[in-house]
């Protein structure tokens, strides 16, 4: 049974879930923008699952990630995102639910999928948080549980999102790059260094990402 959130949450007034709170602002018509082009980036294949992230810490991918998630429920579209960033989680924190039960749960088979996944007040947009952080995280994302996951999503969402931990100086990211059809990079704005930039590059294509665009953010979450 999906779960139900806890209380109201007050972060619903945040910027983390603009696209919610004020659909009618021009930052959420660029989020609804990036949406309608990820299809066209893709050439023609049809993108189920994407992979959100970012150089480094505090760039804005968790934002890029849930108000994505948002518009893509508003169009219709039944989404997921699951919170795969074991070592600073902040889905629960946005949608005001607890850590855990959550995706490390599912993986260290504690528990059936299903009662991991919150709802939320979106219509159409459901969560997966992050659960408890185990010491082979990275071995837990790169197994055939974590297949098992995307294919349990991919047959009941139209759209799965997975909020990943940066790409430089951690393994998690590149374990999952292969599980999804397509990769987001974000970058902020006066923050990240050209290097930086081409060097999360060059570590997701040599994990063999399908890396659909780049997003520059001037905020973050």
């Amino acid at each position: 049974m999906v779960r139900e959130r806890k209380k109201p949450a007050k972060s619903f007034v945040s910027r983390s879930l603009l696209a919610y709170v004020n659909p009618h602002s021009s930052i959420s018509e660029q989020y609804r923008t990036i949406r309608n082009n990820i299809q066209y980036a893709a050439n023609g294949r049809k993108v189920r699952s994407l992979l959100v992230t970012s150089p480094s810490e505090g760039e804005g991918k968790s934002t890029a990630a849930v108000n994505l998630a948002i518009c893509m429920a508003q169009r219709g579209d039944r989404v997921l995102v699951i919170d795969a960033n074991f070592r600073n989680p902040v889905l629960h924190q946005i949608f005001s639910v607890q850590t855990s039960p959550g995706l490390s749960n599912v993986l260290g088979q504690q528990l059936d999928i299903r009662e991991a996944i919150y709802s939320t007040e979106v219509e159409g947009l459901q969560i997966l948080p992050s659960g408890q952080r185990f010491f082979n995280s990275t071995e837990l994302l790169d197994s055939v549980l974590m297949v098992d996951v995307m294919d349990y999503a991919a047959s009941h969402y139209d759209m799965i999102l997975l909020d990943c931990p940066p790409v430089l100086g951690v393994a998690e990211t590149n374990a999952l790059v292969n599980k999804c059809d397509g990769v987001i990079l974000l970058l902020k704005s006066g923050k990240t260094q050209q290097e930086q930039a081409k060097e999360a590059k060059k570590a997701l294509l040599f994990a063999k990402a399908n890396i659909l665009g780049v997003i520059l953010n001037k905020k973050s979450v």
